[in-house]
């Protein structure tokens, strides 16, 4: 499954970093459709990017908070 992230698409293995540049890279490991907590109506649905991270720990992010890690 790819999904767009402002003009880039996203998918399963490639490597990513927050977009505020702090922590270190990871790998995608899931892309997903969940609720979200924030969401103003119950039934919408969002766009969840599941990270596995170098140091380690797994997250699970907004599209929107990544980008593509220079190679």
């Amino acid at each position: 499954m790819n999904e767009k992230n402002g003009g880039v698409e996203l998918k399963i293995s490639d490597r990513v970093r927050r977009v505020d540049g702090q922590g270190t890279n990871g790998l995608v490991k899931t892309i997903r459709h969940d609720s979200l907590a924030s969401a103003s109506i119950r039934d919408e649905k969002g766009l969840l990017i599941g990270v596995q991270w170098d140091n380690g720990t797994y997250s699970y992010l907004t599209p929107e908070s990544l980008r593509l890690a220079d190679a």
